[in-house]
């Protein structure tokens, strides 16, 4: 969820409440008014029709008219309460309308100059009222709704309009990236926070684009400092060998170091990979179709270890295809099989299997099942072949987290490697 709508709906929701406590509140306070508006009418009239009765005492009979009617009529003295007023709503049958109509009933009681006690009742039309009820409900609807989408609207507004800097700064770092000449950043604002967030953003990519060049320049020096004074060793080596004067023993003694040698320039080369893939040094891609490195890579591999007489199993069903650098592409494919057919056992088996969306790799070996928590760490040797450096399941694990590939280990008799694309 965006900022602005995270922000918008947690404002949205408190305005609604407090709008809605807001038109309740003013619907009963306005309610409330018009009622004691009534009150006061019916004890204005009370007070008329007592005095007029209290001087003529033949007044004492009920009056009709159409809006008004009161009625008055002897009580005993236990039933008076001449303290009492007693005000409320009632229903009475209208003649002329033929059904029943909505009244506001005073009934208060008095007594005359004979100490006689009389109640009387006076009830007054509402019609009024509820149709100014009516008004006042659909006016505070309205009213509610308009602002209520007033206030929203204004308040997406602003908010977007504030927010406008924090956006471009986010679609400037979504586009930035490493090894790239980034585009100058342009986001003015008078926030002063935006100004601080704008200046520690750009101060940070200066400095991760510093260090990238310096690792990057790094690995370019290393991968040509080393590799070339390990070359003049190997030749010089094989030339030592050459000499007639060498012994047996010495002719051992040079071919240890000779694959020691070999050891170390694959490792270089292993980690220099890694380094250059961590640091994410191959943003070129395209679409790839695994099945054909597969086709590419397996004939290679089975003349290699032709020795072992490894019997290759692979079926597809159907063409994998992925976006990715073709040369990380060639390296996890080729890593695989070369694990496959490293850690194999004499007269072993390998069994491919490809579909749309996954690729297995499953193989014999002598050793047992293997630690999934460990097995994708570097220098992890869990079997103790020579040819082994403990960096191809590392390089495929780092190749397979840049494209969001999923890599699983299983074991079921077979050491089963199980990639899911995208």
């Amino acid at each position: 969820m965006k900022l602005i709508h995270y922000t918008f709906r947690n404002l949205s929701i408190p305005l609604l409440l407090i709008l809605t406590a807001w038109a309740c509140c003013f619907y009963f306070a306005i309610m409330h008014e018009i009622d004691d508006e009534t009150n006061d009418s019916l004890e204005n009239y009370k007070e008329i029709i007592i005095k007029t009765v209290l001087a003529d005492s033949t007044l004492l009979r009920d009056h009709v008219d159409i809006m008004t009617k009161y009625y008055i009529r002897e009580v005993p003295e236990q039933e008076a309460d001449l303290d009492k007023d007693e005000f409320f709503d009632s229903t009475t049958y209208i003649e002329i309308e033929m059904e029943y109509e909505p009244v506001r009933v005073l009934r208060t009681w008095f007594m005359t100059a004979d100490r006689k006690y009389y109640e009387l009742t006076i009830e007054t039309s509402t019609l009024e009222k509820e149709d100014m009820a009516e008004a006042i409900f659909w006016s505070i609807i309205i009213l509610y709704a308009s602002l209520l989408c007033c206030i929203l609207l204004v308040s997406h507004f602003v908010f977007r309009t504030s927010f406008r800097p924090l956006y471009t700064l986010i679609k400037w770092l979504k586009e930035y990236r490493l090894g790239k000449q980034p585009t100058p950043l342009v986001n003015e604002t008078k926030v002063e926070e935006f100004k601080i967030l704008n200046q520690a953003i750009q101060t940070t990519m200066n400095r991760s684009t510093e260090m990238y060049n310096q690792q990057k320049q790094f690995v370019e020096n290393a991968s040509h400092e080393l590799q070339t004074p390990l070359a003049i060793c190997m030749n010089k080596l094989e030339l030592l060998s050459e000499n007639p004067d060498c012994t047996e023993e010495q002719l051992i003694e040079i071919a240890g170091i000779n694959h020691t040698l070999r050891g170390i320039i694959k490792m270089n080369r292993s980690l220099l990979l890694l380094s250059r893939i961590d640091n994410k040094q191959f943003p070129d891609t395209s679409e790839i179709e695994i099945n054909q490195l597969i086709n590419k890579y397996l004939p290679d591999f089975k003349e290699m270890y032709e020795h072992k007489n490894i019997h290759v199993t692979y079926t597809e069903t159907g063409a994998l295809m992925c976006t990715m650098n073709e040369s990380l592409a060639s390296t996890l494919i080729s890593n695989l099989l070369k694990n496959a057919f490293v850690h194999n056992k004499e007269n072993g088996s390998i069994i491919l299997t490809v579909t749309n969306r996954t690729l297995t790799i499953a193989n014999n070996s002598d050793s047992p099942g293997l630690n999934e928590a460990t097995l994708f760490n570097r220098f992890e040797k869990q079997t103790h072949k020579k040819e082994s450096t403990g960096l191809g399941l590392a390089i495929v694990k780092s190749i397979a987290s840049i494209y969001g590939i999923k890599i699983k280990y299983e074991y079921n008799g077979l050491h089963q490697f199980i990639l899911t694309f995208k």
